[in-house]
């Protein structure tokens, strides 16, 4: 259903970025990183219908409101027009109308379309993450194996096969694609996988081992002295983060628990005296102190090095 969904989407927008893959770069090599088996301008004339189609939805319930509360009218306050214009102030409810539809549905195109665009840049610093985060394991696995004798193009057809290794794995069975179903010879594959993977540690690896390849060097040795580099900033990576939570934690607290807290107290207060709008106080409890939490889970979320 996906298939054909984009594929409609691609015979309607697709000649558009077909010319206008120089402008796409950054875009393309996202999607490679992300390992998207797509192609960009099919991907990019999926987010072109998928921003229409989720445009028209916010249009409906906005126009249900205006149906039975009714158009605002703007003629109370500050916003100033010029004289000109008071000419046609007949027409003034659906100039209004008219205007708030224009502006929610760019709005909702705008966001929708931009989601798709940063998605597999996203989606490229999740697999960084977990590639990085599986590699010393992983370069452990082919170190015991190199020891054995094991072949190099072996050890990454093993490596590929083992799901334990999850990113690792699936950047494993791309090289070996390249060898078996493109014909290419290890190192040529290797560099492939070098230029296209999303983490500067496997790249660093890479091309480390296509040195020790290619001037008839051990790889078990090497093996060993990546995993322990790779163990060692691991934890470093580690340290640095529990520093940085701690860092963040006392932020959270300072503005979101006591802030909040004294603001409370504070317009509470103010509007027992008649000197605030109690509309500030349900501002802040119920938006700003859930979004800025809701903020937090997701920065914290992204910062966290899993194990």
């Amino acid at each position: 259903m996906t298939n054909i969904y984009f594929n409609v989407a691609y015979e309607m927008f697709g000649e558009y970025y077909e010319k206008r893959r120089h402008e796409y770069y950054g875009l393309r090599l996202n999607m490679l990183r992300n390992r998207m088996s797509i192609g960009y301008d099919m991907y990019m004339s999926g987010a072109v219908l998928t921003a229409f189609v989720c445009m028209f939805f916010p249009l409906i319930a906005a126009n249900l409101v205006f149906y039975f509360l009714g158009v605002p009218d703007f003629t109370g306050s500050r916003i100033g027009a010029p004289q000109w214009l008071f000419q046609f102030s007949e027409y003034k409810t659906a100039a209004i109308w008219l205007l708030l539809n224009v502006i929610t549905g760019i709005l909702v195109f705008s966001a929708v379309y931009k989601t798709f665009v940063i998605y597999p840049a996203v989606m490229a610093g999740e697999r960084k993450r977990g590639i990085e985060r599986m590699l010393p394991y992983a370069i452990n696995y082919m170190s015991s194996m190199a020891g054995a004798g094991v072949l190099p193009l072996d050890l990454f057809r093993s490596l590929a096969s083992n799901n334990i290794y999850r990113d690792v794995a699936v950047e494993a069975r791309y090289l070996v694609r390249d060898i078996e179903v493109l014909g290419h010879n290890l190192v040529t594959g290797m560099r492939n996988l070098a230029l296209t993977t999303p983490s500067p540690s496997l790249q660093d690896f890479l091309q480390g081992a296509i040195t020790v390849i290619t001037s008839g060097g051990e790889l078990e040795p090497y093996f060993k002295i990546k995993t322990e580099q790779y163990l060692i900033e691991n934890r470093q990576k580690q340290k640095e983060f529990l520093e940085t939570l701690g860092l963040l934690g006392e932020t959270y607290v300072t503005a979101f628990v006591a802030g909040p807290l004294f603001m409370i107290v504070v317009i509470s207060i103010m509007a027992i005296m008649g000197g605030a709008e109690m509309v500030f106080l349900y501002l802040l409890i119920y938006a700003v102190i859930p979004f800025g939490s809701a903020m937090y889970i997701l920065l914290i979320s992204s910062m966290t090095p899993e194990a």
